[in-house]
């Protein structure tokens, strides 16, 4: 039956990577399989990815049929630069899990000129004076993190985008305009297969007493994360017990040295135990471009009471789902509300309650992969924009492998073209390599250097640049 269901190339990072969107990929291949027979493309070697082939990106051209079904998951990190580069020769559906892209472009090698172009591109007036450092020095400044998205190719080699949130939407639409972004669709966030740890189970294993008030946080802990916040509002509340399930980049972990235990990278199954023990997760962010998170829906699929910045993709979750902190006095906030379900430990029940609630409803495995499916049959036919800075693509022609059908499709041309030799059989090119004057040099006219070349199973495809008319 499978062998009936079109054929999708999903070209991502996948476990054992360290990277929450490699985890992401493979719970959405579990919920794609109903739909497509899947093959990734991923540059780990040592990927994995159950029910489906794993190809290097190299050979991914070749994979998808006529009008056929790719999906690319870009995120901000150096994970994801074999990603865009596939994406600009492989146009397709693109998750855009982080709109900013100038990290990934410049910890990818992507060139200066690349760079400013984005800049430009996103935010031409502030591009001016904010990125003279760039321009003029070579010198790439925190704020421009801030002030610029590198999305504009993104959105223009894709045949639709997809973000988690509303928020990602409207701030696209508001730097790129609606004609660019009107091929955007929001997707929230899946929950990961497979039913959470019981609570009780999971702190019997990881050693957590019953009676101790565990706080969470989790993922890979960069500044935006504020930790420094959590660690500010524990100050004043020895009582509870905070474990970060992750690693941290070395400011936050500093930040944090004496006051959490900051177990660094765990397996899914030991990841998923700390965030079900937990009390309490924290998700904090700021700032925020409109970033969701695995570890959320993780905690929101356990029942754990969720506490959240009051931005971006987190504002809109439901007011009886999480706990909203405010950005203001961010650790004055918190450490009120902690203190509040200390004294009230069932209203933590109650809003993890809530949250799962909230999230079965919303954020099934199932109903996301059908959205997905939905996004990509609808825009098959979508055109995408050239490369940048490319031209028009060469021309196409046919010919028998015979000098004399060979000199009458290039007549009269000159240039760049590309050039199908239609064999049946790929024996009859290896007796053809036997001439005496080799295989092309006894087809091709002088005048045609070759500047590619590919085998396909029924015959030879030639990229050529032709000196002058035949």
């Amino acid at each position: 039956m499978d062998a009936l269901l079109p054929s999708l190339l999903l070209v991502s990072p996948l476990p054992p990577a360290r990277n929450g969107i490699a985890d992401y990929a493979a719970a959405l291949l579990d919920g794609l399989a109903p739909h497509y027979r899947c093959t990734v493309a991923c540059e780990d070697w040592l990927a994995a990815a159950p029910g489906a082939a794993v190809v290097d990106p190299a050979l991914a051209h070749r994979l998808p049929e006529a009008g056929g079904r790719v999906l690319h998951q870009i995120g901000n990190n150096p994970d994801h630069g074999f990603v865009l580069r596939a994406l600009r020769h492989l146009p397709g559906v693109t998750t855009l899990h982080d709109p900013g892209l100038l990290h990934l472009h410049e910890s990818t090698g992507e060139s200066r000129a690349t760079i400013l172009a984005g800049l430009r591109h996103a935010a031409p007036g502030m591009a001016a004076t904010f990125g003279a450092q760039l321009r003029d020095h070579g010198l790439s400044t925190r704020s421009n993190h801030l002030l610029f998205d590198l999305a504009g190719e993104v959105l223009a080699r894709s045949r639709a985008v997809v973000v988690h949130s509303r928020f990602a939407q409207r701030r696209l639409r508001l730097t790129h305009g609606e004609a660019a972004t009107a091929h955007v669709a929001v997707i929230p966030h899946p929950l990961p297969p497979g039913e959470p740890p019981a609570r009780g189970a999971a702190r019997a294993r990881l050693g957590i007493p019953p009676g101790d008030f565990l706080l969470v946080t989790a993922g890979f802990a960069a500044r935006a994360k504020r930790l420094d916040w959590v660690a500010a509002a524990l100050a004043a509340l020895p009582g509870i017990r905070w474990i970060h399930a992750g690693g941290a980049d070395p400011e936050q972990a500093a930040a944090v040295a004496d006051r959490a235990r900051v177990t660094g990278h765990l397996d899914a199954a030991n990841f998923a135990d700390h965030i079900a023990a937990a009390d309490v997760l924290v998700t904090l962010r700021f700032p925020s471009q409109g970033e969701s998170s695995g570890p959320l829906a993780r905690g929101l699929a356990a029942g754990v009471c969720c506490l959240v910045s009051d931005t971006a993709a987190y504002a809109e979750l439901p007011r009886d789902a999480v706990i909203h902190l405010p950005l203001a006095g961010g650790a004055r906030a918190l450490a009120a509300a902690l203190a509040g379900l200390l004294a009230d430990p069932g209203r933590a029940a109650a809003i993890g309650a809530a949250g799962r609630r909230h999230a079965l409803a919303e954020m099934a495995l199932p109903s996301v992969a059908a959205r997905y499916r939905d996004v990509i049959e609808a825009s098959r036919d979508r055109p995408v924009a050239p490369l940048a800075g490319s031209a028009a693509p060469p021309p196409l022609l046919r010919a028998r492998p015979e000098r004399a059908a060979i000199a009458q499709v290039l007549a009269g041309r000159q240039g760049a073209c590309r050039l199908r030799l239609d064999v049946s059989e790929l024996a009859a090119l290896a007796d053809l390599s036997l001439a005496p004057t080799g295989l092309l040099p006894g087809l091709l006219p002088p005048r045609a250097a070759v500047r590619a070349l590919r085998v396909e199973p029924d015959g030879l495809l030639l990229d050529l640049d032709l000196a002058g008319p035949g």
